[in-house]
């Protein structure tokens, strides 16, 4: 019995002896007959035998049945989710999600929205998106409640395995936390954990001062930089409270520290925006008094009263300066869709 190693051997030191013996077995006689070359082979010590049903162009495709997917490399991806709400109803919106795989290619995921009526009022709910790359659309963890079905009563590892099968790419870093108002409309952001801040977090404000960022009110100043240069004053809009149990903890050079949700937007010393998650060493960021890197980044996870998140708009500008002792670290506000 030829072993893979022996025909690899002979199909590149002898092409046309191995395209002989091909078509000498496939025309064998008897018992054997249309046997092939390349099918009745054991496997060697340096390669071995992949089913076909794994293969797409030649190709171990981790999506397929073949393949035994007990582990893999995440894709990234950026983009956000925003939500507006009703007594009963949450309606999901997302624009500019990107997929970005371990061989460096990417998936543009189109645009797009979803309603889920028949919820009930003033009620937390968690959603589960991903990608499904047999179907090439995005799709969300059924089972909950609502129509369609997709809004979850409680966060379940059930939801999350499912959220992450073979042939799923996750578009949330666990749920997606949305809810329903007692009365009237209202809105947020998803993508994970949202665009915030961690309650706790101090902030400089016109009217009293230092103070921690859940007990400011609407129409409150918070510190930010001036766009003629120095500083100024920027107004609060809309401000909610939410729980929240992943933060990214991010420890900066002038001795603060900020926790944030990991889709929190802050500037860079260039100008340019950057996600908490994606912030590294060697970022350079904006502080009060001068530019800070980062010295640790570690990913925080809470419960109960320690998880809490808040969602700050200001206007006329949208950043404003916080941190865990003082407010000296430059970060942005999010925006509400409603």
């Amino acid at each position: 019995m030829l072993t893979i190693p022996q025909i690899e051997a002979l199909r590149k030191t002898n092409p046309q002896l191995y395209e002989t013996l091909k078509r000498l077995v496939g025309a064998s006689l008897g018992p054997n007959q249309g046997w092939s070359l390349d099918h009745q082979i054991t496997d060697g010590e340096q390669f071995a035998r992949v089913a076909s049903a794994a293969l797409t162009a030649g190709k171990i495709d981790p999506t397929k049945s073949g393949v035994l997917m007990k582990g893999s490399v995440p894709p990234t991806w950026s983009g956000a989710f925003t939500y507006a709400s009703t007594t009963t109803s949450l309606t999901w919106t997302w624009s500019g999600l990107s997929i970005y795989r371990a061989d460096g290619t990417a998936t543009a995921v189109p645009n797009g929205s979803v309603i889920v009526t028949g919820l009930t009022p003033g009620t937390t709910y968690y959603f589960y998106p991903y990608w499904d790359d047999v179907a090439a659309a995005l799709a969300w963890v059924a089972g909950g409640a609502g129509s369609p079905a997709n809004a979850q009563t409680a966060k379940t590892n059930l939801a999350a395995q499912q959220q992450s099968l073979q042939g799923r790419v996750p578009l949330s870093q666990g749920a997606m936390v949305a809810a329903t108002t007692t009365s009237g409309t209202g809105g947020g952001s998803g993508g994970g954990s949202g665009s915030c801040l961690r309650a706790g977090t101090i902030v400089l404000t016109k009217e009293r001062g230092t103070v921690e960022i859940e007990t400011c009110k609407v129409g409150e100043h918070l510190r930010c930089p001036s766009a003629a240069g120095g500083e100024a004053w920027t107004r609060i809009v809309r401000l909610e409270v939410r729980d929240a149990d992943t933060f990214i903890r991010l420890h900066f050079s002038n001795a603060e520290s900020l926790d944030v949700t990991p889709h929190h937007i802050f500037t860079l010393a260039d100008g340019s925006p950057m996600r908490a998650e994606r912030l590294c060493m060697c970022d350079v960021l904006v502080g009060r008094f001068g530019r800070v890197t980062l010295r640790k980044i570690e990913v925080i996870t809470e419960s109960g009263e320690l998880g809490r998140k808040v969602t700050v708009s200001c206007e006329p500008s949208h950043q404003f300066f916080a941190g865990r002792h003082a407010a000296s670290i430059l970060t942005h506000n999010y925006t509400f869709s409603s």
